[in-house]
């Protein structure tokens, strides 16, 4: 369950980097940062598919 709460955290922060609101923690504030928001996304995937291995299975 942990998992998939994390990756939802990383959907957030993806949306926020691709509309331009989390510029203050970069060094650079021209506008979107979609390299940043690919790779929270990317990371979001990563947690679901590791949830889905993580949850007990039924037999």
């Amino acid at each position: 369950m942990g998992l998939g709460v994390l990756g939802i955290v990383f959907i957030i922060i993806a949306a926020l980097y691709a509309v331009g609101v989390l510029q203050i923690l970069t060094t650079e504030t021209s506008g979107p940062h979609y390299k940043h928001a690919v790779l929270f996304a990317v990371l979001a995937v990563a947690s679901f598919v590791a949830a889905n291995f993580a949850r007990p299975k039924t037999a």
